[in-house]
Parts: C-alpha cells; structure tokens; sequence
C-alpha cells in the first residue's frame, strides 16, 4: 500500500483536469480583491468583470483611478501570487469610473 495522499491535494488535480480550477481562481479575483488592495483601496473600487485575463474595475473618483494606474502592475502581480498560484489569472486591468464600468458589464450580459 501506497502512502496516503491527501485530500486537498486529489481535488485540486480533479479541479485541473476538468478545467475548473481555472473559473475559480477566475471567480475568486472579485472575492478576494479588497484583501489582496487592502480596505483603503476597496473602498474605493470595484471589481466589475474578469474576462479573457483583463480586469475590469470601476474606480468613484478620478483622483483614485490615477493612483492605481500607478500601482497597476504591482497589483496585476499581488493578484496572480495570491489568487492564480502558478498561473497568471489577471493578464492587466482596466480601470474605468463608474458609469463606464457599468455599461461594459451591462453590454456583455445583453450580448450572451
């Protein structure tokens, strides 16, 4: 008998091999956005759609989108070490003011 392998792990490679580990580190962007940008930047901001690795974010001031187009990178890489393990999830984010973010997120829901 073989050592026993542990139940974590089993998961995590049937998740692989059905292509759901993907959508849910995919899903987990938006769960776990203000613990990966801290509370002073949620407050702030919000996660409107993940798509094809680009990152749709609704910013409420103007002042706030600057700031972050600034620590883009930096937060692209602290999302795929905290949420995609050894796959890059998030390929760049887009933020936009609040009515632009709407309307994208609005549109692609009429369109599927």
């Amino acid at each position: 008998m073989g050592k026993p392998t542990a139940i974590g792990t089993i998961l995590r490679q049937r998740l692989a091999a059905l292509g759901v580990a993907r959508r849910v580190k995919e899903a987990s962007v938006e769960t776990r956005w203000a613990e990966v940008v801290g509370p002073e930047i949620a407050a702030h901001t919000h996660v409107a759609k993940l798509e094809a690795g680009r990152l749709i974010v609704s910013v409420d001031e103007p002042a706030w989108r600057q700031e972050l187009l600034y620590q883009r990178e930096a937060i692209v890489a602290k999302l795929n070490r905290d949420v995609g393990e050894d796959e890059t999830i998030v390929r760049e984010i887009l933020f936009t003011g609040p009515e632009i973010a709407r309307r994208k997120a609005d549109s692609s829901l009429r369109s599927e």
